[in-house]
């Protein structure tokens, strides 16, 4: 799997706008290098536990199948105790994806390695490396006071906007690991918080049609809702299942899925 395979147009487009800083790329992984990155590497080690053949077999088993669809170098997995349904990835010369307690119990193996994938998608994309700059903002403007955060607002609008984009990208790979269908419980999970949600699935597809023509429907609609997530680094998740619905029916879609059957 290719970058290119998974990538949504408006992430690429935000991550070209990036890259045309000059040395930017080599700033942050500097700045990583320097101790931002190796403070997670502690805190992981220090209050999360490592999944391994001898810890957690199945799910690391599942974690190496996904990693080798994915075509990534294997990231450490680390499990933490949250009952909140997340997962997150982080760091570029020692990268690891983190998953929570909250995760694996409302998760089948199956959604699990959807969950994984996505966060692969991520490390794919090499969108960890343009997270740095959003921490930094947040840091920098918020608790360290470097900087008013009121001079930072703009740029921290700007990568908000292009951290959203990014999880599409991200969904993609989920869903190109394990399917469409079964990508959509995941995001039928983390929008309910139920164990089962199969008489639904589909619901929050329906839900995010619904809430495309309610912003479409006024002008005061759009600009309400475009004020709320535009704080937000993730999308409305009746979004992120409409997005994935609609690319279930590309040529993209339907050609990476047949790339990864033949492969296994």
């Amino acid at each position: 799997m290719k970058a290119k395979d998974i990538m949504h147009p408006e992430d690429a487009k935000a991550i070209q706008t990036i890259q045309n800083i000059k040395g930017i790329d080599k700033f942050i992984r500097m700045y990583m290098n320097m101790g931002y990155e190796s403070v997670y590497r502690g805190e992981n080690m220090a209050n999360m536990i490592q999944a391994t053949k001898e810890t957690f077999p199945e799910i690391y088993g599942a974690f190496q199948e996904v990693v080798n669809i994915v075509g990534i170098r294997e990231p450490k997995l680390y499990i933490y105790n949250d009952p909140v349904i997340n997962a997150f990835t982080y760091g570029e010369t020692d990268t690891f994806i983190a998953l929570s307690s909250g995760m694996i119990e409302h998760l089948d193996i199956e959604e699990l390695k959807g969950a994984m994938a996505h966060e692969c998608g991520h490390i794919l994309c090499k969108h960890t490396l343009y997270m740095t700059i959003l921490e930094t903002i947040k840091y920098a403007g918020t608790f360290f006071k470097f900087i008013n955060y009121s001079l930072l607002s703009p740029i921290f609008l700007a990568m908000q906007y292009w951290s959203r984009k990014s999880e599409l990208s991200a969904d993609r790979c989920g869903a190109a690991v394990v399917g469409e269908e079964c990508y959509q419980r995941i995001l039928a999970k983390l929008a309910s918080g139920m164990k089962h949600t199969s008489k639904f699935t589909r619901e929050l597809i329906e839900q995010g049609k619904s809430y495309v023509a309610f912003k479409r429907a006024s002008l005061w609609n759009r600009v309400q809702q475009e004020s709320r997530s535009m704080f937000y680094s993730h999308p409305q998740l009746c979004v992120r299942a409409l997005e994935l619905d609609r690319w279930k029916d590309s040529y993209a879609y339907r050609e990476l899925i047949n790339t990864i059957k033949l492969d296994k």
